[in-house]
């Protein structure tokens, strides 16, 4: 009977040890924490993407609202840029320029535009003339014969500058228009109402009153009175013919008398316009600025 107890009660200490080893509660808490270390690194990874996800969209606002600020400032520029075209001032000319009164590209005319503000030679056959032009579409041009002053304005339209003369003396305005042609530093006119072209060459960023030649009358009577002052006798040629060379910018003074049918050459002179100074048929240096002086 003892015996019998003490067996049974052997065998059920030995089953309720397998029950233990087949548990494995360590194993089952160790996984427990690894898949709650999972759950939470997942936890915090989500929370991560949560968080970039929702700074995407203010990123996004950054940046349009940066993109709208560019768009601003470049809207800015192009309505200034329309603005400095359409001011009112119809001869203005908007490339730029220098401190020589030059653009970037040395380009001081354009069709659409006009011409640079300052001084500009005109070329042309019956005589070379000197334009200046503001930028507010108003001018005033002298020609080099007799020193002859007239006011305009002007404008450019469809490739033609249209000038309104306004004469000497403020009198009716003349209305005409020269078709314009880029000459690169320079342009071109033909004038509808003679169909004269004048080639206009940039020459000084400056007015007027800034700017000094002699006229051909002046040189005339510099020429006459210089001759006669470098003259033994102190004898003036009755006549005197004034033009323009054709190899260069220099006036040709011919002082002559006339003799039954020839002509008899007392002087030539080869001078410059804006300071009287050059050389006479002889190659000899001369200025006529001198006999101004007495």
């Amino acid at each position: 009977m003892n015996r019998t107890y003490l067996f049974a009660a052997a065998a059920a200490l030995i089953l309720a040890g397998c029950g233990s080893l087949t548990e494995r509660p360590a194993d089952s808490n160790e996984s427990s924490k690894n898949v709650k270390s999972s759950d939470t690194a997942v936890s915090s990874t989500a929370e991560v993407s949560s968080e970039e996800t929702e700074e995407s969209p203010a990123e996004a606002q950054e940046e349009s609202s940066s993109a709208d600020d560019s768009s601003d400032v470049t809207d800015s520029i192009a309505e200034t840029s329309d603005e400095s075209k359409n001011d009112g001032m119809a001869g203005q000319f908007t490339g730029g320029l220098d401190d020589d009164g030059k653009g970037p590209d040395e380009n001081h005319f354009g069709t659409e535009v006009g011409f640079a503000p300052g001084i500009w030679w005109a070329f042309c056959n019956s005589g070379d003339i000197y334009y200046e032009f503001s930028t507010d579409g108003t001018g005033m041009r002298i020609y080099q014969a007799d020193g002859f002053k007239e006011g305009f304005t002007y404008e450019m339209k469809d490739g033609y500058a249209v000038f309104y003369f306004a004469g000497n003396a403020g009198g009716t305005d003349e209305y005409t228009r020269a078709k314009a042609e880029d000459r690169g530093d320079g342009a071109l006119l033909t004038f509808e109402n003679d169909s004269h072209t004048e080639e206009l060459v940039y020459r000084d960023n400056i007015s007027f009153d800034d700017f000094s030649f002699y006229t051909n009358k002046e040189l005339e009577d510099m020429a006459r009175e210089y001759c006669k002052q470098h003259s033994d006798s102190g004898y003036e040629p009755e006549f005197c013919d004034v033009s323009q060379s054709d190899s260069n910018t220099d006036i040709v003074i011919h002082l002559y008398d006339i003799f039954d049918d020839h002509s008899a050459t007392v002087a030539w002179y080869y001078v410059d316009r804006f300071t009287g100074k050059g050389k006479d048929l002889m190659d000899k240096e001369v200025d006529l600025s001198t006999a101004l002086k007495g």
